[in-house]
């Protein structure tokens, strides 16, 4: 470059009239504003004073140079001091910015009482370079990494705060932000990495992570741990570093949230074939209940299911119904087809047409049989009985009678 491209613009900060505290140039062509000259110089402290910021020296005081005010030579500017307010308002609220666990870079200080945002303790703090990573901002120091701090809250009180980094990107951007999923403070479930450069959320990292059963416990989420508790980590929140989290559980409901429906199933009046129970509040089906029950075989009956025990006989269960308290079932069978049935199926079809006379009285007669012993009791059944057996011998001897003629 030509000399007129070499030429610098050169500030001189000083602490009163002969105190030079740093020079700081930049080239002239460059046009650069005072405010960067000024990032991270550090005016002495005064006791008494408060600083103010930097301004030129004249006879009628200290003229404030504007911080966006583009440097257009050499200048000298002075540390501009007010008086601190009284001792009641003179508590004041002091960050501290740290490179590292124990380099102080610089601590600035904010009356309490005039609620100054963090992004204003931070203004013109210089973090220092860092070979293969990008400076992105200040956070508060924990266990798992350091916590970001939000430029737009107001500082309440003396906070510590450390310089942020990531890594910066790879030639083949193939760096990984990896997050670690653990069950208690030292036992690792498992570890998944995703590329940087794709931003993926939390929720896509957790899927399928299985955390353990814990007694007495649900499992809610996962979360990042402090000394205050687990912070939960927002499932929509994209992973921007190496994380670890933990799960969290909560304490499983009361004894009245785990009240049971139990379903007794039943071989005959007395004869238990299991109990089944699930929580009331799963509001479960008799179908599911029922999966697996084996009902005792009978000989000469088939099984057709379950049954409520009633004075008319047992009535069917609908597998879809929910249970909905402690039930007890039966098993039902029906007659299994005999081989006199078989016998009649298989007749030729001449012979039925010629039977059918008799074939229907008989089956009138014993169907009548059939409802008069089910339908009553005691003397009854015994007189009907009678009269069917009297009505059958009437009705063979007609047809004895027949065959003779």
């Amino acid at each position: 470059p030509t000399e007129d491209d070499t030429t610098q613009n050169v500030v001189s900060f000083y602490a009163g009239t002969d105190k030079l505290i740093q020079t700081v140039g930049y080239y002239a062509k460059d046009h650069v504003k005072f405010s960067t000259y000024a990032a991270g110089i550090q005016a002495p402290a005064v006791e008494g004073k408060i600083f103010t910021g930097w301004g030129f020296a004249s006879n009628d005081g200290d003229v404030p140079v504007d911080p966006d005010m583009v440097v257009t030579g050499n200048w000298a500017v002075y540390a501009m001091y007010k008086d601190a307010p009284t001792e009641d308002d003179t508590t004041q609220n002091v960050v501290s910015f740290y490179a590292g666990t124990d380099k102080l870079i610089q601590t600035v200080g904010y009356y309490a009482k005039d609620h100054v945002k963090f992004s204003t303790y931070a203004a013109g703090i210089q973090a220092p370079a860092v070979e293969g990573k990008i400076f992105t901002g200040w956070g508060f120091a924990s266990n798992d990494g350091d916590v970001p701090v939000d430029p737009d809250m107001v500082v309440t009180g003396n906070w510590a705060v450390y310089a942020m980094y990531k890594d910066a990107p790879t030639e083949d951007d193939t760096t990984q932000n990896v997050v670690s999923f653990y069950a208690g403070t030292d036992k690792l479930i498992q570890t998944v990495g995703y590329y940087a450069k794709d931003h993926v959320k939390f929720s896509t990292y957790a899927a399928g992570i299985q955390a353990p059963a814990v007694e007495g416990k649900i499992f809610t989420g996962w979360g990042f741990a402090s000394n205050d508790g687990d912070v939960p980590v927002d499932p929509d929140m994209v992973v921007t570093g190496n994380w670890a989290v933990y799960a969290m559980y909560k304490d499983a409901p009361t004894e009245d949230d785990t009240t049971q429906n139990v379903v007794s199933f039943y071989a005959g009046t007395d004869k238990l074939i299991q109990t089944v129970g699930y929580y009331a509040k799963d509001k479960v089906k008799f179908s599911q209940y029922a999966l697996g029950i084996q009902a005792p075989a009978v000989e000469g009956k088939i099984f057709t299911g379950w049954g409520f025990a009633s004075n008319d006989g047992d009535v069917p269960v609908d597998p879809d119904m929910v249970v909905t308290g402690n039930w007890a079932v039966y098993a039902m069978y029906k007659d299994a087809p005999t081989d006199d049935s078989k016998k009649d199926d298989s007749k030729p079809a001449d012979t039925t047409k010629k039977n059918d006379t008799k074939s229907n009285t008989k089956k009138t007669v014993a169907q009548k049989i059939k409802k008069a012993v089910l339908g009553n009791t005691g003397a009854t059944v015994g007189g009907v009985a009678v009269f069917a057996v009297l009505a059958l011998l009437g009705f063979a001897g007609i047809t004895v009678l027949r065959k003779r003629a």
